[in-house]
This record gives structure tokens, sequence and C-alpha cells, in this order.
């Protein structure tokens, strides 16, 4: 009854959608639409108003699409119907992710974590896994190290390590090079693991990636779920507390997954001086997205930070592994087999994001050919036993990474109208002003009303028209060879010495040059053409639209220095400086507060100088709870300070003797789940549209001229040298 009055509904939409009048009616229309929209937007409501809302703007969207097909696509000439039917083309690509889009998100379910029961007899067995492969030692010691802090019944808690940067096939290489490097490593990871209690395992070869390295450790372990960890995604103390409780209350769970929450900023957020001023671009998908599929449904294995039933992995012979996204593919499967997933929107591992543009682009270009492997082996549409929501959700997850084309479209078409005059949109000023117009304000709205927490306008337009330039080729390359594609490890902890401009720049110089002449172009047509002035003007200004998201990309390709191996952590935390003398007696006890934390240092704030330190005195941290009692005791040393007009500020490294004293340090900087949310509260409300809209427009001219500027500067400098040397 259901399906049937949804259907009724749907097709007396699209009668309404496709009622032809004139432009002037269709703008009062469109206007009152609008309207109500606005108003909608200013009093948001999680049921009935998300639904009214996300009906009308689909209404605009399809009465849009309709005019175009009726009344635009008619043929004009070679070259034009070509650039017109790209165009429609990159514009329904847009349309159908908008439509999957409000349906995925149409009932965000924000799930609470399922308490477990208090007789712990009834506590399921768990096997905590690492896969590395190259990551650096010191990295993978944090992990271990949280991993060991996790709390729970040791009886019951095991925690692998799955060393593929050290199979078998390295350590017999013939290259003696590689051979050193896997003795090291395995020499190294040895040791740790014995000291830490945990078990490590290593394979023949390094075959299927990732995937390969968790199956292979399958036949070693026996718990009856499996935490996947990766290696640079230290997990808090209650990571099993918050999702085992699931798996006991549904026997048909096979999945808890829990968001990826980052302690550094990606490149983009970082050259372009965004983190911590607004939501990172990956809260969309983890605060947003996966509540959507959730409710569906369809919520995904993204890899880490999740807990997987045991039993469902061998029933499907293990993790999936034809594709480069393993976990995705494995999920999709699983749901294909009647098994159900989870999604707890609590922050439970503290991770790292790539450091430069270029490990960026490893990563999502893997991301994005994984899934259109996805596409291709495993198309949601055709796979038996799926429900529809289900179908829709994974879709919406795979088309999403075809959007390099569409952007590359929506690139190069004002110049093929401003160089070329070619007639890609069929349309006059009033059907623009009409129809147009209103379509572009309604997908303005929608993304707005739907994501504004999460989310500030124009951000993903630089995200996507930046991946686009490089993405385009790698999806080319699945869509006609899509077993090709390798499993490319993400870089990790790497460090900037001096500012740079990234290797892949150059594709971007190309593309602003000729954005730059098509407006120039423009503004000559302007004189030249009078009779078409107002869609001259309309195209000049999508010019000018995608000359400032360049100018943005310009500005994240600028790399900035990154010097600390360890990214701070901003706290607030209140506490005291301890100085002792040798014999462990009490000197003083100052207050201070603790303003950031990492593993290789921190610093705080004292309102008087301290006093200096000598060979004979040992200084600590002071944790206290909210009782005014201690908690933890740190030794620590200060390396630096600097003063401010109310006090001083002081950098510290924290010193530990052995192992154990290390682990308690892991504990206080990486175990505290609570820490992760407050810092994703604090991160940046949504100020309004208009003001994300200037901002944006302000962050993409100062940076993409200080790229400019840069690269000029240093051209002079080597010009310089070299009449120097003659």
């Amino acid at each position: 009854m259901k399906l049937i009055l949804m259907l009724l509904m749907g097709g007396g939409l699209f009668f309404l959608a496709s009622l032809r009048v004139d432009w002037y009616a269709q703008a009062l229309i469109s206007l009152f639409f609008l309207l109500i929209l606005i108003l909608l937007r200013r009093f948001k409501s999680e049921d009935f108003g998300r639904v009214l809302f996300v009906t009308i703007s689909s209404f605009i969207v399809l009465r849009y699409f309709l005019w175009r097909i009726n009344y635009t696509l008619s043929y004009q000439d070679f070259f034009s119907s070509i650039g017109a039917t790209a165009l429609f083309l990159a514009e329904l690509y847009g349309g159908l992710m908008f439509f999957l889009s409000v349906f995925v998100n149409i009932r965000p379910f924000q799930r609470t974590f399922v308490p477990l029961p208090e007789d712990e007899a009834k506590w399921p067995s768990v096997d905590v896994i690492i896969p590395t492969y190259n990551e650096p030692v010191d990295l993978v010691k944090i992990t271990l190290a949280a991993a060991t802090n996790i709390e729970y019944p040791k009886h019951k808690l095991n925690i692998y390590l799955l060393d593929d940067g050290a199979t078998e096939q390295k350590l017999s290489s013939s290259d003696e090079d590689t051979r050193y490097v896997a003795e090291e490593r395995k020499r190294h990871f040895l040791n740790l693991c014995s000291l830490l209690n945990v078990t490590y395992l290593n394979r023949k070869e390094n075959f299927h990636a990732k995937a390969g390295n968790m199956n292979s450790a399958l036949a070693h372990i026996h718990g009856d779920l499996i935490l996947v960890l990766d290696a640079d995604h230290a997990p808090s103390v209650d990571i099993l507390t918050k999702t085992v409780g699931s798996f006991i209350a549904d026997e048909k769970v096979f999945l808890v997954q829990t968001p990826h929450f980052f302690i550094n900023p990606d490149p983009i957020e970082k050259n372009l001086d965004l983190f911590n001023r607004m939501p990172s671009e990956n809260f969309m998908f983890y605060q947003a997205i996966q509540l959507g599929l959730d409710f569906w449904q369809s919520s995904f294995f993204c890899g880490s930070a999740a807990v997987l039933r045991r039993k469902a992995i061998d029933e499907i012979g293990g993790f999936r592994g034809v594709t480069i996204t393993e976990d995705s593919e494995t999920a999709l499967i699983l749901h294909s087999k009647g098994w159900k997933s989870h999604y707890v929107m609590y922050p439970l591992i503290s991770g790292l994001q790539p450091e430069t543009f270029t490990s960026f682009m490893i990563q999502r270009t893997r991301w994005a050919q994984g899934m259109v492997q996805n596409f291709i082996f495993h198309n949601p549409l055709l796979l038996p036993n799926l429900k529809i929501g289900q179908r829709i959700g994974y879709l919406s997850n795979m088309l999403f990474w075809f959007f390099p084309f569409a952007r590359f479209v929506f690139l190069i078409s004002p110049g093929l109208y401003l160089f070329f005059g070619l007639k890609i949109y069929n349309a006059n000023f009033f059907d623009f002003l009409s129809y147009t117009v209103p379509y572009l304000v309604a997908l303005l709205l929608t993304n707005h009303y739907l994501f504004s927490k999460v989310r500030w306008v124009f951000i993903s337009e630089i995200y996507e028209t930046m991946q686009s330039l490089f993405s385009i080729r790698a999806v080319w390359s699945v869509l006609k060879n899509p077993s090709h594609p390798e499993f490319l490890v993400t870089p990790k902890m790497e460090t900037l010495e001096e500012d740079f401009i990234s290797p892949l720049a150059q594709p971007f110089y190309w593309t602003i040059w000729i954005t730059l002449l098509t407006v120039c172009f423009g503004i000559g047509r302007l004189f030249i053409y009078p009779e078409e002035q107002s869609l001259i003007t309309i195209t000049l200004f999508w010019a000018i639209f995608n000359l400032l998201l360049l100018l943005s990309a310009l500005g994240a390709l600028f790399e900035q220095k990154q010097r600390r191996l360890n990214p701070r952590i901003p706290v607030h935390i209140k506490a005291n400086w301890l100085i002792r003398s040798s014999n462990n007696f009490l000197e003083k006890r100052i207050p201070i507060l603790v303003n950031d934390l990492s593993m290789g240092g921190s610093s705080f704030f004292c309102e008087s100088e301290l006093p200096e330190n000598t060979e004979t005195i040992n200084t600590y941290i002071e944790i206290s709870d909210d009782l005014g009692q201690t908690v933890e005791i740190y030794k620590a040393a200060i390396t630096n300070s600097y003063k401010r007009t109310n006090g001083i500020i002081f950098g510290i490294k924290f010193l530990y003797a052995d192992l154990d004293e290390f682990v308690r340090i892991v504990r206080f900087v990486h175990g505290d789940s609570f820490r992760w949310i407050k810092i994703q509260e604090l991160a940046g409300n949504d100020p309004g549209l208009l003001k994300s809209m200037v901002f944006m427009t302000k962050i993409g001219i100062y940076y993409g001229l200080s790229h400019i500027k840069w690269v000029l500067s240093s051209t002079n400098r080597k010009i310089k040298r070299y009449e120097v040397k003659i």
C-alpha cells in the first residue's frame, strides 16, 4: 500500500512538473516555492518539514530537467550539438546525484550505542587486527600502545599486528635494500610486540593487498568479533564498550562502523588555513551521509574503526578482494546475504590524514577506482536480495565517484561558447531566469538545509575541482580495464621542511590560463555581439566562478611547511606543573592550563614565570579530576617559552623511561573519545549562505594570489642566480 501511494505521489509530481507555462508564470511559481524553501530552512524540522523541503526542491529540479529535455535540446550544428549533449549529460548526472542524495538523507538515523550487559561472561571475545605495510614503526607503535589501553577483559581481547612490510617474499628478496628494510622492520616489530603482549603475524607474499593480509590472519585468530584498525588509527579506551553491545543485542549484525576522526588537517585544509575554522571535509560523510545510509540499512564498512562479526566474514570466504576497496565490497556482499550493519556516530579513533596533495590524491584515486570497480563487478541494481533503500544507498556512493567527468565539462563549457561561439545551451534570458536560476538556487538551498552543520557552501566545489583533473584519468582507466587498478598505500607522517609548490600543480596552470582567456574573450564578445549580451554575461559569470575555484585550488597547491611529525590536538585541561627535588620531595605546585597535546610534545599557559630547571629538579604535569583529586602524573620538561600579554606559553616534551610510561602517555593523548566530540563541536559554526560564500571567495583569491606571487618570486630568484653565474 505504501509503495502504491509513493508511486501515485511520484506520478502526480511528475505530471505537475511537466506542465508548460509562459516564462512569467514560471518565474512566479519558482519564486513562490523558493520563498517556501527559505521559510522552511529557518524552521528546520527533522520529520514532516524535512520531507516537505526536499519534495519542493525536488519538484523545482524535476521541472527544470523536463524543461531542458523538451525545449532546449534542438540541433544547431554538429559541434554545437556535441557540446550541448556533453553539457546536458553532465547536468543530468548532477540531477541524478541530487535525487539520490535527498533520498539517502531524507531521514538520518542517529543511533545510540547499545550498552554491554553487566555479566562479562556474556561478552564476546574480540581480536584486534592492525594491518600495516610501509608505515613508520614509530607511527604503528602509537596505535599498538593505544590498542593495549582498550578497556575490555584481557582474557577476551587479543591484539595482532599484521605486517605486510616484512613478508617472507621480501625477507628473501634478491634486492639487498628490500631485504634489509624488511629484516629491520620485522626485528623492531617483533621486539615491540613482545613487550606489549601483541601477536606478530606476517605472510608469505603480498597478495590481494590489505584484504589478502587480513584474510591470511583469519587462520590465526579465533575471536567472535574482529576490530579492524588502520596503522595510523589510535583507538580510544572505550571503542569496544560502545560497539560490542550491538552484536549481543542482534545476532544478524555483522558490522558496527564508527567515524574516522582526524587530528591533523588534510593538505587543502592546511594550505588554505581552514582546519578548525570550519567542519572538516570528512564530516559530511561521517556525520550526515552515514546516518542517512544507516536509516536504509546500507551504512558500510570503511576499512577501519569498525567491529565485524567473524561468523559473517567466514560465511563469504573472508574479506572480499575483487576490488581495491575491500571494505565497501565486503559490506555490500554481506548486506546482500541478509546481514545488518549499525553506524554509531561516536568518534572512537584518532587518525592521520595525508599531509601533501600528492598523497591525498593517491588516497582519493584509490577510493574512486575501487568504487567504480564495485559498480562494475557488484552493481547494486543487479545484486540479488538487496532492499530498495540499500540499492539506492550503495548506488549513490558508487556513482558519486564519476564526478570528474561532469566537473571537466563544467570547466570547459563556458569556453565552448565564449571562445568558439558554440550554441551549447539553447535558451533565452527569460527562460534562464525562470527555470535555470530557480534550479540552481534550489540546489544551493537543499545542500545547505541538509548539510550546513557539516559542510560550508562551495567547499565541496573546491575539493571536487582539485580532484577531477587527476581522477578523471584514473576512473577512465577502470572503465577500460576494471581489473587494472593496484592498491596503493597512502603515505603517512610526511614532514615538509619548507614551503613548495605541489608537483601536481602543472595542469592547474594550464586550466587557469585557458579560463582567464575565456573571461577575456567573454568581455570582448560583450562589445562585438551586443544582441547576445544577456547570454554572454551569464556565461561570463560562470567562467569567473570557475576561475575563483581554480584560484582556490592554486592556493591549496602551495604546500606549507610542516616540521612536526605528531600533530597538536587542541585541548583545554586544567592541570598543575609540579616541581620536585631530586629526592622526589615536592617543592612547588603551580596551576596551568594545557592548550594542546601530542606524542611529540605539548604546550601550556601559565600566568607567571616558572623557576628555572636545574639538574636536581624533576618536573611533571599533574592532571586532576573535577573534584580536584590527582588522576595522573606525567614527567615532562620545558623546551621553549614565549610571553603573552596576560602570561606565558611554555612548550614541553613528555619524558618516559620505559614502554609502560609510553603506553600511559598514549592513553593520555589518544585515549579519551569525549575529547574528539568536543573538538568536533567547536569546528566552526555555519555562518550562513552569504557569509560562507564571501569567506570562501576571499580565501580563494588570497591564497591563489599567494601561490602566484611565490612562483614569480621564485622564478626571479632563479634568474638572478643564473645572471650571477654568467
